[in-house]
């Protein structure tokens, strides 16, 4: 676990508990926890007043993003979908609680580790902001190019996809598994999406957006998640396409294959029937009294196992 806090004089701070954390006369901007306890947030409880009834039973709540307010604080639920290290999308709760103190963010190590690689210039921009409205305001920018960026990584995996299967034209049933995934990966992020659009209008229309005053700046941050919305959309539908593709081609194939086994079936079952004819005339053995009979009847087996052939070759069964 750690715990950085950004004070007014843009120093950094870092601790492993809450109890290690001293600092005179609240003088802060942001306190972020990574992989926070019950005892931390006592302390914070104690000692800042906050109302942590957002973390509670937070997996209960249906919707899983959420937001709650009052006179002294604004409080933020999101879910964050991101990879974890065997490569797999899954989801961490983050949450952001405003008040009157300064800015609080709680998340994971799993969750943080993985973001930081995307903006290893967080603490960076953290440092040119002059107050808690402007962290706020570049947070809930980051969560928006964010979801762009996650986007973009599904949507350069679907295009790989589609040029391995139609232009390459090399599909499997191991490529139905791949558009399940991506799908699946699809739907998270949507889910994702939508819910922290919610929290967004929520916010707009609560009592801390007047106090803030981020109403343009959350107005443009929502349209981008429109656009967004629809390029999540349109990977939907490339996937459906590419599945159908599949479906398609693998049902062709089907169908050649079962045309091929009848068309061989056919010309095996007339040499077959011709020889047994021929051969089982015990009675008057006619194979012995006629002097070609064995050559004319191996002639009639490959005539009755070629006509066949040709015919199905014309209907372009083969």
């Amino acid at each position: 676990m750690v715990i950085e806090v950004l004070l007014k004089d843009k120093k950094i701070i870092k601790a492993q508990s809450a109890a290690e954390i001293s600092i005179p006369n609240q003088d802060f901007h942001v306190m972020q926890f990574l992989g926070y306890t019950n005892s931390d947030l006592q302390w914070l409880e104690n000692n800042f007043s906050l109302d942590f009834t957002i973390m509670k039973h937070f997996d209960d709540i249906e919707i899983s993003s959420h937001f709650l307010e009052d006179d002294s604080q604004a409080s933020f639920h999101f879910s964050i979908p991101y990879y974890n290290e065997e490569k797999k999308l899954v989801e961490q709760p983050m949450f952001i609680i405003i008040s009157k103190t300064g800015l609080f963010l709680f998340s994971s190590t799993a969750l943080d580790s993985f973001l930081n690689e995307g903006y290893l210039n967080k603490h960076i921009i953290f440092k040119t902001l002059s107050d808690m409205k402007s962290i706020f305001k570049s947070q809930v920018a980051v969560l928006a190019d964010y979801f762009a960026d996650l986007t973009e990584n599904s949507t350069r995996k679907i295009k790989t996809l589609a040029n391995t299967i139609l232009i390459e034209k090399e599909y499997t049933s191991k490529e139905m598994d791949v558009i399940s995934s991506l799908k699946f990966n699809n739907i998270l992020i949507k889910e994702a999406l939508i819910e922290t659009t919610r929290v967004f209008n929520l916010y707009m229309k609560s009592n801390w957006e007047h106090k803030l005053g981020l109403k343009e700046s959350m107005k443009a941050e929502l349209n981008d998640l429109n656009v967004i919305s629809d390029y999540i959309q349109f990977n939907f539908d490339r996937l459906d396409d590419l599945k159908e593709n599949v479906s398609g081609k693998i049902e062709l194939e089907q169908s050649h294959f079962f045309k091929l086994l009848t068309v061989v079936t056919v010309c095996i079952s007339l040499p077959t029937l011709i020889a047994g004819i021929y051969g089982m005339n015990f009675e008057q053995m006619p194979g012995l009294k006629m002097p070609y009979g064995y050559p004319a009847v191996l002639i009639a087996m490959i005539i009755s196992a070629v006509l066949p052939f040709i015919y199905f070759k014309k209907k372009k069964w083969l």
